[in-house]
Order: C-alpha cells, then structure tokens, then sequence
C-alpha cells in the first residue's frame, strides 16, 4: 500500500512527461543553457571586475567544475576560462547588455517548462518576464561572487581549524565531504528558488519540496552514472570526431533539463493525488 502511494505520483509525473511537450522542452533548455553559458561569464567577468573580485569568480567557477562529469568538465573548462580572462571588466557596454540578454534566455525556457508543468496561464507582459529574467541574471552573478569569496576563504578556515584541533590523515575526508554537501545544498536552495519565482504564479515551499528534492538527488546521482557511461560505453569522438566533447555537453545539459521538469511534475502529480489544485498566488 505505502508503495503504491510512493510509486503512483512518480509514474503519473513520467506519464505526464510523456504525453505533454516536456522532453522537447528540455531539449530547448539545453540548447539555450548551452547558449547562456558564456553571455552570464561575460556578465559575471564585468561584474567581479567592477566588484574588484575578480580572481575570486575563476576559483568559484572551477569549483563547479569538481560537480560536473569529467568529460563535460574538460569540454567547457579551457574555454570558460579564457572568456573569463579576456574580459576587461567594463560593466555598462552595449556588449554587456547583449550578453544579459541572451543569458536571460535560459531562465525563459525554465519558466516556459514550469509554467506548462504546473498548468500555469502566465498573467504577466512579455516585457516584465524578461526583466524578471534579467535580474534573475544579476542576481545570480552576485550570489555567485558572493559564495566564490567563501570558495577562496574555505581552505584558509579549514587550516585554522586543524591549526585549533589537528584530525588525522584518515579524518581528512571530512573536508571533502563537507564541500560535497554544501554544494548539495546549494543546487537544492537553487532549484527551489526557480519553482518558486520563475512561473507566473507562486506555491508554497512545501509544495515545491519533494520536486527540487527529487531532481537534486537525481542530478547528483545521474552526473556519477553519466560520467561511467560516456567512460565505459560513450565513444563520441568515433561518430562526432572533434565535436564528441559538445555533444556529451549538450547531451548532460538535456538530462538535466529533464530531471529538472521531471520535479515540476511530480509536484504537480502529489497535488493531483490529493485532490487539490496547485496552491499559487499570481505574480503581480
């Protein structure tokens, strides 16, 4: 009985999946997070050079490096980081503008895929969701420079503590495993910052719970399982040639798109199975 009630919402969530437009959905986040990658660097490079933080960004965008599968990792590294470098950290350009707006456009697709999952009508004007994109943007770069500051300010805490209390060579994985879950963290707080604020109207967090739950722990267990697929299985390069590398990307960024509307609709699947609509309030 209890496996049922466990298994039903899932499924209706998959069925859902299924029926609806969601996995072309995801295919077009994929393709505009793919696009929005380096407009948002460029944005994040002006930003952290008028902030005088710079050097900080870099290390927090290596530090996601250590989450993604190593093969994605490789492919975006070398060139995320010389866009990073070959900015100039002029903030007010037409340039600038132009990357703010492109890199919006991941949030568009986000919110087209909540929006359809939760069965939203989008009440607002097309130019106010864009701004709200926009400042998602900017708001995003912040909150990035802001916990890059705590990246670079990690290990220098982390010695004074064994400086105070020294752990043995074998208590050492604690460091890690503390990263690994404040990360884990992180994406989860992310994920329900975009159901709650991106569609057109707004749920409660406790409805909005078991979704963001459901794709950080699938995202976390599908990058390891990705990562030996495209190690043991995966020979891109043999069909791809050169490109291999962007098409594992863009392969990774579509499971991720699925797993994140997969969450939005097992929200929408446990509503269902209570017998109550979505519990939202329309975004002024």
């Amino acid at each position: 009985m209890i496996g049922s009630h466990v298994l039903r919402p899932v499924i209706d969530a998959a069925t859902a999946m299924a029926n609806t437009l969601a996995l072309q959905l995801a295919g077009h986040i994929a393709y505009t997070g793919l696009l929005a990658i380096f407009p948002f660097l460029i944005f994040l490079a002006s930003l952290a050079g008028f902030l005088g933080v710079y050097v900080d960004s870099i290390a927090g965008v290596n530090a996601v490096f250590d989450m993604l599968p190593t093969d994605v990792a490789k492919t975006l590294k070398p060139v995320i980081n010389e866009v990073l470098r070959t900015q100039d950290g002029g903030l007010l350009t037409l340039g600038l503008l132009g990357a703010l707006w492109v890199a919006s456009n991941a949030f568009d697709a986000l919110r087209i895929a909540l929006n359809a999952a939760y069965e939203f009508d989008e009440p607002r004007p097309w130019w106010l969701m864009k701004l709200g994109s926009i400042g998602a943007v900017v708001i995003g770069g912040i909150v990035f420079i802001l916990l890059s500051v705590l990246i670079i300010f990690g290990p220098l805490i982390w010695k004074g503590i064994l400086y105070i209390s020294p752990l043995s060579q074998e208590d050492r994985w604690a460091y890690s495993l503390l990263r690994y879950s404040l990360a884990s963290t992180l994406l989860f707080l992310t994920v329900l910052a975009l159901h709650r604020w991106l569609p057109g109207h707004r749920m409660r967090f406790r409805a909005l719970l078991p979704g963001a739950l459901a794709t950080t722990v699938l995202w976390l267990a599908g990058a390891s399982l990705f990562s030996l697929y495209v190690a043991n299985l995966g020979n891109y390069s043999a069909t791809y040639g050169s490109l291999g590398g962007v098409i594992i990307t863009l392969l990774f960024f579509y499971i991720s798109a699925v797993l994140f509307i997969f969450g939005a609709e097992l929200n929408a699947a446990l509503l269902r199975c209570k017998g109550v609509p979505p519990p939202a309030e329309a975004v002024a």
